[in-house]
């Protein structure tokens, strides 16, 4: 019995030892699982995340935009000036994104600054030794985007979701300002002298002429701002004026066009007069893509009250009136749009000459403004739209008369000349007129002021 309790005890104690063992391992055991888990979790967040499809995960590593790109002979890939800033003049912005997959398809959308979508492609990748570089090249200089300034958002997707979102900015390139200044000495007969003065900054290039539009000016000279040395300056019917440096100038450089004004000058009613002026993108040496941040003062003639301002196009101005003296002095300032027309009509009253002067024969803004349509020239083109619109009406009316009276009915079956290739000709120069009809139309209720009730 001696025997056997101690065999039973001896038993009992190393059972009790095993337990132990147990007991210190099971903790052991749970914790590596926990760790396991977690890290299996991760890994699927990731993965969920960043994954187009199941079947096809795709985990970014690094992504962003540079100025430039190159590769190694070995292939990988090296962003040179990683940045999230451009001027306008950029040529490319390079994004770029490293990333870990196999074989995917990727959405590349840019979205302006107003969060409206303004270009997407999509390609099919494929990775065969991963981690694997990818790179889209963004045109930027002279395109559209160029002049959408602030800040840009590149997404990129996979199977319709989001992988990441980078920004970036377009920081406009000012190439020039300009000032303008007008002086009315008298409201009837019309009498003021104008001026504009270009500082100019060519962006690490140089000028040697400039040009600029005043369709209503006379006795144009232009001068050196600094030294007062004489310019040359040509010009033509059109208006069209072109100033020449002399030299190649560069940033800095600052010149005074200086002129009488023809017109642009009306009597509105007894004792209101109206002063009309307007620019287009186009007008001072613009390349249709930069912005130039102009102001203008315009001095009304002594005693003459300022009473309101409209812009075309539904431009607003900063306004400001000085009359601190015997002549107000009207300051506008605002940042003319690449591409596109600025222009204004001002309104103001002149007791000295009012109702006890006859209603000037000057014609109405309507009028005027008709005029100026019809004399401002065609892009590429040695004419005016009045001119091109004349010259279509009269040459479809001649071609219209003649495909018919060449036609069998009249017996003209002789004549070596092709009828259906002349009324086709006919018919296309009838269409160009109705076109430019149109345009001058357009054109013309954006520049007459609008009419309140």
């Amino acid at each position: 019995m001696d025997g056997l309790f101690v065999l039973s005890a001896d038993r009992s104690v190393r059972a009790i030892a095993r337990f132990g063992k147990v007991v210190r391992i099971v903790p052991i055991t749970i914790c590596l699982l926990a760790i396991f888990l977690s890290l299996s979790a991760a890994s699927l967040t990731v993965v969920s995340r960043v994954s187009a499809i199941p079947s096809a995960a795709i985990v970014v590593i690094t992504h962003g935009f540079a100025q430039n790109v190159t590769y190694t002979q070995q292939g990988h890939f090296i962003a040179i000036n990683t940045t999230s800033s451009f001027t306008q003049d950029y040529p490319l912005i390079y994004a770029y994104f490293t990333a870990e997959f196999a074989s995917v398809n990727v959405t590349w959308a840019w979205y302006d600054p107003t969060g409206q979508l303004f270009l997407n492609r999509t390609q099919d990748l494929q990775c065969p030794f991963t981690p694997c570089s990818f790179v889209y090249y963004f045109p930027l200089r002279n395109t559209a985007a160029a002049t959408k300034y602030g800040l840009w958002t590149m997404t990129l997707q996979a199977g319709g979701v989001d992988l990441y979102s980078d920004h970036f900015s377009v920081i406009p390139v000012i190439t020039q300002n300009v000032f303008w200044d007008f002086e009315i000495t008298q409201a009837l007969p019309p009498r003021a002298h104008g001026s504009v003065t270009v500082t100019i900054h060519p962006s690490n290039k140089t000028w040697s002429s400039y040009y600029v539009d005043l369709p209503f000016a006379t006795n144009i000279t232009a001068y050196e701002f600094a030294s007062h040395h004489a310019l040359g300056v040509t010009s033509d019917k059109t208006g069209r004026v072109v100033v020449n440096f002399g030299a190649a100038r560069s940033d800095g450089y600052k010149f005074v066009v200086s002129f009488d004004l023809a017109s642009d000058l009306w009597q509105v009613s007894g004792g209101v007069f109206l002063f009309y002026w307007y620019e287009s993108g186009w007008a001072t040496y613009n390349d249709g893509y930069h912005s130039i941040p102009g102001s203008f003062n315009v001095s009304l003639p002594t005693n003459a009250t300022f009473l309101d301002i409209v812009g075309i196009n539904s431009i607003t101005f900063n306004t400001h009136v000085n009359e601190s003296s015997s002549r107000s002095v009207v300051g506008l300032e605002q940042t003319l749009p690449a591409g596109q027309q600025l222009g204004w009509v001002m309104l103001y009253r002149d007791t000295s000459y009012g109702i006890s002067q006859p209603t000037s024969t000057a014609p109405s803004p309507t009028a005027a403004a008709l005029n100026t349509v019809l004399a401002k020239p065609v892009p590429f083109l040695p004419l005016t739209f009045g001119s091109l619109s004349l010259w279509t009406a009269v040459m479809s009316v001649f071609l219209l008369v003649g495909s018919e009276l060449l036609a069998p009915a009249y017996g003209k079956m002789g004549v070596l000349i092709d009828r259906r290739r002349l009324r086709i000709a006919a018919l296309t120069l009838t269409t160009v007129f109705i076109v430019v009809t149109a345009y001058e139309i357009t054109l013309l209720q954006s520049m007459l002021p609008p009419v309140g009730r």
